[in-house]
Parts: C-alpha cells; sequence; structure tokens
C-alpha cells in the first residue's frame, strides 16, 4: 500500500502539529508505525511535547479494558498466586504454627486471630495489596490452627 500525493501533504501539514498520531492514523487510515516511518523518511518531526501535557485517559482506560478482557484469566491467576504467597509470607513470619496447640503440618489450616483493636480486616489487607498496612496489622494477630480458632470464638456455646 503506497502514499498517494495527497496523504503524503496531509502528513507533511498534519504531523508536526499538536494533534495526535491516532487522529492522523484514523483519517490516513494507515497505522501510526507506518506514519512515523513515513514521516521520518520525509524528514518531518513532531517536537517535544510539554510535560504538564495530560495524559489521554479515556484511551488508556480503553486500552486497559480490551487489554484485561483478553487476559482476564492469567490476570486473576497471577492476582490469586500473589495474595497466595503473601498470605503465607505472613504465616511465616509469625512462627507459622499455632500458639495454643503447636500445630505445623499446613500453613492453609492456620488462621490470623487479631487481638487488641483493628485497624481492618487482616485479609481485606492482604487482598487489596495494603503490604505495609497488612503488615502492620499482623502484628497484633497471633497464629491459630483451624480447630483452636473455631474453640476461641465459640467457647461460650
Amino acid at each position: 500500500m503506497g502514499w498517494t500525493l495527497e496523504e503524503i501533504k496531509f502528513l507533511e501539514k498534519t504531523y508536526p502539529s499538536p494533534i495526535e498520531l491516532r487522529t492522523i492514523s484514523d483519517n490516513l487510515n494507515k497505522s501510526i508505525k507506518s506514519i512515523r516511518h513515513k514521516a521520518a523518511r520525509e524528514g518531518l518531526s513532531r517536537g517535544k511535547p510539554p510535560h504538564n501535557k495530560p495524559k489521554n485517559k479515556k484511551y488508556r482506560k480503553e486500552i486497559d479494558k480490551k487489554y484485561y478482557i483478553k487476559n482476564k484469566n492469567e490476570i486473576l491467576n497471577r492476582r490469586r498466586k500473589r495474595i497466595e504467597s503473601f498470605r503465607i509470607e505472613l504465616k511465616k513470619s509469625l512462627g507459622g504454627k499455632c500458639s495454643k496447640c503447636g500445630y505445623n503440618k499446613n500453613l492453609h489450616a492456620l488462621d490470623f486471630h487479631q487481638i487488641g483493636d483493628k485497624e481492618g480486616t487482616l485479609s481485606r489487607l492482604i487482598r487489596d495489596q495494603a503490604r505495609h498496612k497488612a503488615l502492620k496489622e499482623s502484628k497484633k494477630c497471633i497464629l491459630l490452627c483451624a480447630n483452636c480458632h473455631r474453640e476461641l470464638h465459640n467457647s461460650g456455646q
């Protein structure tokens, strides 16, 4: 697909201006890469945009949404793994065993029991990637195995 004389004149007129490349690309029905390549061959330059020029948030949001839809399963799997590894790291930092009976066979069977005043739910802090807050809150916790934790909460019944 070659360039017509009209397209080259349009490129020479619009490329140095602050018009977005995407707009030029839509008008010429060519990719941004081919526009940049042709402009370089023609000796055209765009100049530097000012630092304080706001980024196009709407376009970025659209691109991110397409990426998320395309890679949703992978993104969720990575997030689950990251959350689980952080949870295990916190359990190991608290000793990796039940503080009441000493159970230590499986870290997944251990629960966090918050003592004293809470600033937030530890599981929510872990899930929301508030790492420093979760570390601070975990210092107010003890590890209990699932049985000891249930017994502690249901001792009055």
